[in-house]
């Protein structure tokens, strides 16, 4: 397959016009390209050619959580996903409790074995957005399904996942957490901070034992103080830590979001979506028995934020509308989080070798046409 006439994101995220070929999944060549006798050949004059988007901040989408055992479930999850230019997520797991949780995440590994580009995003890691979070910092999350860091349950987890686990959210404060911060990184997991009221010492303390990511920067955390700067201090400051941003505007206002951006750069910023179950319904969709309202966001009926009801792609936008180019704005939503999750070797940006996950778009980030794993999705 060929695809003509776009500007082509290249992996130094710079656009050029170029043409890109793909064979058997994989982006086989860009440059003044022509097509082969009988080769498809796709027109994209005028179009922008980028990275799929890969979202590792994601409970769920289109009234299916993340934690569901439904294989079928999950792959219309993951098709809606893909018409919002994410081609791939790592399945974001709340706190729960054990049972839900020994039986999500086999559930999640045997979809993303067995996963065919016809069933949309693919499932690239699984995300542990705790249970060894701090409870004064719980946000929406149940504080009875919240533990104390365990050396025993990360096992559990980290067998169940067969490698998949690949980011760990962890308040470093509580007791235990530092030697279990250094379990999961030497076990190649991404240890977070997030969901935590650590002061700048316990912070380092945590750095020292293997945190190298925040979680929802600016959410459910220490704020700011300029005598006690805590977990905001260092974040914003150390060049080191990468910085998870939801972008829908409403978790982290516009300002903020300016502010993160221009103070760490880039390179140093993931967006997420951090979506819910609720996002791409509207309130007469959501099912019955769950506590939820939609309004700029998704809302516990006690009026507590819950997660957003955007995707990544909005995320992009939104970055976009505040002056960073698309080139910067995209990278922040494909690259930097493949790199979160070591998997950058065959996503994350366009270069011959690489997986074919593609999106063309056009100046404002509509979508017209997905690739994933080299087959054209829609």
């Amino acid at each position: 397959m060929l695809i003509r006439g776009a500007k082509v994101l290249n992996d130094q995220f710079r656009f050029v016009s170029e043409s890109l070929r793909i064979e058997n999944s994989l982006i086989a060549e860009t440059g003044d390209l022509t097509p082969a006798p009988g080769e498809e050949c796709i027109d994209a004059e005028g179009l922008f050619l980028i990275p799929g988007l890969i979202d590792v901040h994601m409970h769920g989408y289109s009234g299916i959580s993340c934690a569901t055992t439904s294989s079928v479930e999950r792959y219309h999850m993951g098709k809606m996903l893909a018409r919002e230019a994410v081609t791939g997520y790592a399945a974001t797991l709340a706190s729960m409790s054990d049972e839900k949780a020994f039986a999500a995440i086999p559930a999640i590994v045997r979809d993303a074995r067995s996963h065919k580009p016809e069933n949309g995003a693919s499932i690239h890691a699984i995300h542990m957005e705790g249970p060894f979070l701090n409870p004064v910092k719980k946000g929406a999350m149940d504080e009875n399904k919240l533990r104390m860091p365990s050396a025993e349950l990360l096992q559990q987890y980290t067998d169940l996942g067969e490698g998949m686990v690949r980011i760990m959210t962890i308040a470093p404060e509580l007791m235990g957490a530092a030697s279990v911060i250094q379990q999961g990184s030497e076990n190649g997991i991404r240890m977070s901070m997030g969901h935590t009221n650590a002061t700048r010492q316990e912070v380092l303390e945590g750095l020292r034992a293997g945190i190298t990511r925040v979680t929802h920067t600016f959410n459910a955390m220490r704020p700011l103080d300029h005598r006690e700067s805590g977990i905001l201090g260092e974040a914003l400051t150390n060049d080191r830590i990468q910085c998870e941003l939801i972008g829908d505007f409403v978790h982290v206002k516009p300002e903020v979001c300016l502010m993160l951006i221009r103070l760490k750069g880039a390179d140093r910023v993931t967006l997420i979506s951090d979506s819910c179950e609720l996002a791409g319904l509207t309130n007469d969709m959501i099912p019955k028995g769950l506590p939820y309202v939609i309004r700029d966001a998704a809302y516990l009926s006690n009026g507590t934020l819950c997660g957003s009801t955007c995707t990544v792609r909005r995320c992009v936008k939104n970055v976009m509308s505040l002056g960073f180019s698309m080139e910067e704005a995209v990278k922040m939503a494909s690259l930097n989080p493949a790199r979160d999750l070591g998997i950058d070797g065959m996503y994350g940006s366009i270069l011959p070798g690489k997986r074919a996950n593609l999106v063309l778009v056009d100046g404002e980030m509509n979508v017209l046409s997905v690739f994933i794993e080299g087959k054209r999705f829609a």
